[in-house]
């Protein structure tokens, strides 16, 4: 019950992580040119919200759970990422796709390890092993192809962005949902009179 009460506990990061990719992935795919110019600046912008987010999360998380650390690594690589590609967007452009590469290798798989632990406590689901798997997936191929990303980087963070979000926010609902109805199902009992 320790990921079902993690999730629980921090639906909104969740909420917030999946609006903000969204967001930031449909600016990526509806302005491609003008994009690029913003791309390492908002990419930044997004690590460092989503670091953020999810070193917060793992630290309100430290004391139900020894696997926390496990979310922290990726929400402090996020920061450092973040922070780099703010400060730094013309040298950092390069190194930057290797950096989202092996961020996306190390997010995914704690996600997919979470998505494991999470699938042992409730049956069936599964939205964060597809996160999991879709950032390992583009994790590869940003290191295999990385001239590829300098081409259509815009398009390929923009579409891992929406499907991250679209899951983030599907995951952050159920885990919403599972706290209200255990809220709704706690019987209130009436004294007798």
């Amino acid at each position: 019950m320790v990921m079902m009460s993690y999730h629980q506990g921090s639906w909104w990061s969740l909420l917030i992580k999946g609006t903000v990719a969204i967001i930031i992935g449909i600016l990526a795919l509806k302005w491609p040119g003008a994009m690029r110019d913003l791309a390492v600046n908002l990419i930044g912008v997004f690590f460092l919200i989503v670091g953020i987010v999810a070193t917060v999360g793992a630290l309100m998380h430290r004391k139900e759970s020894d696997k926390w650390i496990v979310m922290l690594v990726p929400g402090l690589l996020g920061i450092v990422i973040g922070v780099i590609a703010i400060a730094a967007p013309a040298v950092i452009a390069t190194i930057l796709i290797y950096l989202i590469a092996i961020w996306a290798l190390i997010h995914g798989i704690s996600e997919i390890y979470g998505a494991l632990k999470f699938r042992e406590e409730v049956k069936g689901e599964w939205v964060p092993l597809i996160v999991g798997i879709t950032s390992v997936i583009i994790g590869i191929l940003l290191l295999v192809k990385p001239l590829m990303a300098g081409a259509v980087f815009t398009w390929v963070i923009g579409l891992l962005l929406l499907i991250m979000g679209a899951f983030w926010l599907l995951l952050a609902y159920r885990a919403w949902s599972w706290k209200n109805s255990e809220v709704k199902n706690v019987k209130t009992e009436v004294p007798p009179e």
